[in-house]
Formats: C-alpha cells, structure tokens, sequence
C-alpha cells in the first residue's frame, strides 16, 4: 500500500494551468484594439519585443532564423498549426499590457471579477436518476 487512503488516490488534483488560462482569456477581452491576424504582422510585433533579434524570437517560435526572415520579408504568409499557435499565444500575451495592468488593478480594488464555470455533479450511475449532470455555475467574487 502506498499510505494514502482511497479518497487520496482516486481524486485528480485540481488543476491551476486551466484556472491561469482562463484568467488569461478574461484578460484578453478588456484588449482595446483587435489582434494582429496576419503572420508578418505578427512577427513583426514580437520582433518588436525580442528588440530585432531573429534568434530570440526563432527560439521562441521553435522554427528556424530563415523561417523567421521569411515570413518579416512577407515570402511565407501561411504558418503551419504549431507556428500560427505559438504566433497567436506570442502576440496575445504580450500585447497591451497597460491596458491588462488596468484591468486587473480595476477587478483587484473596485469591481472584481464573474467567474464562470462548467462542473460535473453527481454519481456516476448508468441508467438511475442519480447519474452526473453537467452544470454551469456563475458567482461573482469579490475584491477582497
């Protein structure tokens, strides 16, 4: 035996990466001006961040320098699923960060926050009336 109790080894621990992701979309939606749609657009953006470095940002995006140059010099338009993905993820999370320092100040003092959450309750019983139900709770949390 392990030394934990059934409850203990059956329970999945609660999961903090879907929480932090969350509030990063929450973030997003208070941005003031649209998202960057196109791939030069966006890696000129993070270009931008990394201060001119290609290697920086080729790190980052897990492609190669040319690749890079590339889609700055406007050759490549379409990335393929990982590097739109990272590009997205790239340009969302550095984008505004006044306007997301203001958000989070406004939901820490004055308004806080709605949190809204999908759930499953109920035993697992195939067939009964006692079988799980999806459901959605919202609540509003406050400041404090």
């Amino acid at each position: 035996m392990s030394g934990k109790s059934n409850d203990e080894q059956q329970q999945p621990a609660p999961r903090r990466g879907k929480a932090l992701e969350a509030l990063a979309r929450a973030e997003r939606q208070v941005f003031t001006r649209p998202a960057l749609k196109f791939a030069k657009a966006q890696v000129k953006f993070l270009l931008t961040q990394a201060k001119g470095s290609t290697k920086a940002l080729a790190e980052r995006l897990g492609v190669s320098r040319r690749t890079v140059e590339r889609y700055r010099a406007g050759k490549l338009t379409t990335p393929q699923k990982h590097l739109h993905a990272a590009l997205v993820e790239g340009t969302e999370s550095d984008r505004q960060p006044q306007v997301r320092a203001q958000a989070r100040e406004q939901a820490a003092t004055s308004s806080g926050m709605m949190v809204d959450v999908t759930a499953h309750f109920g035993v697992t019983c195939k067939g009964s009336s006692d079988d799980g139900r999806e459901r959605q709770i919202t609540t509003a949390i406050s400041p404090t």
